[in-house]
């Protein structure tokens, strides 16, 4: 059995002001990406994988398209120049990524590899919890396989369960077939926590779904709401063979439960305007570490990363002993890279991608630390304090998921009251550790009310965009028992 295996995973968001370039992804090639966990399992099973490049990258805008097309070309070469033919394909990839002029990136891929492999090779794509499933991916994989975790705790897992059907596939000569059922409802990726209430209820529906006959995987996709796309939204995707009438009975029972509970989908922990989460750390910085996320301006789901206005909230209302990390800033930590440590210093920081972005004026700031990564990966950085607060400032954009980040830059968690990263949903490290939880529903890339962006491809009326009402008659999904819903 040969295995043609290649990927490609970046979270769009097509609000942020930067356009993602091909330098921003990693290239996870040879061994490295033979010893994933999907790879791996195709190998074990005896397969012949012919692998290319699994290119990940950092959330971040819209892909260029002159930039992704060479990648493209990169990513496929092995199966251009293929003259053995392949009994089957593996395509981890993210199901968000939005690229100009094109709009899903996933899907022009899998259409590019199904011209080449044919109708009967079958494609197996494990893909992100927040993926915009498209008609072309539902159409063209044989498989699709969604994570099941918010926060992501599955990747790899997923990634060999999808290998793994697609060894089944392969050995059984099946060509499975993808449904999809749609459902009229966005919500930012943050009202979908699966470890409890009713994100955890949806989630301990898909195997319901999977022990009906011919099915094979049940996924529930929340989509990604800051991508402004034909296809965004929550759907319910599933795969298997011959009559999987049953299996989508199901669905649709799960796509209804979905529909009816809209307004139950929440935020993890507490969710409060900017100044609010301000008084909210003062009074309870005492009682152990507070940790706000900065949520529209979440590096992790493609913001700039830029923005100090909660910086400037924090000085002005003279909150102490605080750590903000990070703000990403190249031009701001070049200046600082003409000092040295311990010197002080004039500066603006903030607000060198995003004109909506605030800035900071800092007077006689102390050079604290200084880092010179010489890894790729990792991001040139410096701690500058002003005023009893720390101010973490990368060169790149680049989330702060724990505590061994801050140590990569000489700086202790332990040490503060209050830290301040640019999150969303908190990683599950930084949640265990706090005290108390806090999101600032603050403006930005990633605002959580999303009926103030301005979505002009999407299809319209969607929930809560639009009432219930309009929603209603247009989808007409008062039963749900239509597949094109």
């Amino acid at each position: 059995m040969r295995v043609f295996a290649t990927g490609i995973h970046q979270e769009s968001n097509s609000f942020s002001p930067l356009k993602s370039m091909a330098s921003d992804f990693y290239m996870c090639r040879g061994q490295e990406f033979r010893e994933t966990a999907g790879i791996r399992i195709l190998i074990d099973a005896g397969c012949e994988v012919i692998e290319s490049v699994w290119a990940r990258a950092v959330p971040g805008g819209t892909l260029r398209f002159d930039e992704f097309m060479k990648m493209v070309d990169d990513m496929l070469e092995p199966l251009y120049k293929d003259t053995k033919g392949f009994d089957g394909v593996f395509l981890p990839m993210h199901g968000a990524l939005d690229v100009e002029h094109i709009g899903s990136g996933e899907a022009f891929i899998v259409a590019r590899i199904r011209e080449i492999v044919g109708p009967d090779v079958p494609i197996s794509a494990p893909l992100d919890m927040h993926a915009n499933i498209t008609y072309s991916l539902v159409n063209l994989c044989n498989i699709i396989y969604g994570y099941r975790t918010a926060p992501h705790t599955d990747m790899f897992d997923t990634h060999a369960r999808a290998a793994k059907m697609l060894v089944k596939a392969m050995q059984e000569g099946a060509i499975p077939k993808t449904q999809i059922i749609r459902i009229p409802i966005m919500m930012p990726g943050e009202n979908m926590m699966t470890s409890t209430g009713i994100g955890k209820d949806v989630i301990s529906f898909l195997p319901k779904i999977e022990q009906e006959e011919n099915i094979w995987c049940a996924s529930y996709f929340v989509g990604m709401a800051w991508v402004d796309c034909y296809n965004n939204g929550a759907a319910v995707v599933v795969s298997g063979v011959s009559n999987m009438d049953k299996g989508m009975g199901k669905a649709q029972e799960l796509a209804k439960f979905v529909w009816d509970n809209r307004d139950k989908f929440e935020y993890q922990g507490i969710a409060m305007e900017p100044l609010d989460t301000v008084n909210f750390a003062k009074e309870h910085e005492s009682d152990g570490p507070v940790i706000i996320s900065d949520s529209a301006d979440n590096v992790t789901a493609g913001a700039a990363g830029d923005n100090a206005l909660m910086l400037n909230l924090f000085l002005k209302n003279g909150i102490e002993n605080a750590l903000f990390a990070a703000i990403i800033d190249p031009v701001s930590v070049k200046k600082v890279l003409e000092h040295k440590e311990g010197d002080a210093i004039n500066i603006t920081i903030g607000g060198c991608f995003d004109n909506d972005s605030e800035k900071s004026v800092l007077e006689n700031a102390v050079i604290k630390k200084i880092n010179l990564s010489l890894l790729a990966e990792m991001p040139k950085s410096c701690v500058l304090s002003y005023n009893g607060i720390d101010i973490l400032l990368f060169d790149k954009r680049k989330p702060v998921f724990d505590t061994e980040t801050l140590k990569a830059h000489g700086l202790s968690f332990e040490d503060y009251n209050i830290l301040v990263v640019k999150q969303g949903y908190l990683s599950p490290e930084l949640l265990e550790a706090s005290k108390h939880a806090v999101m600032a529903l603050t403006t930005g890339n990633c605002n959580q009310k999303i009926e103030r962006l301005n979505y002009k491809k999407l299809i319209r009326p969607i929930y809560p965009l639009d009432g219930c009402d309009i929603v209603l008659k247009k989808w007409r999904v008062k039963n749900f028992n239509e597949n094109y819903i």
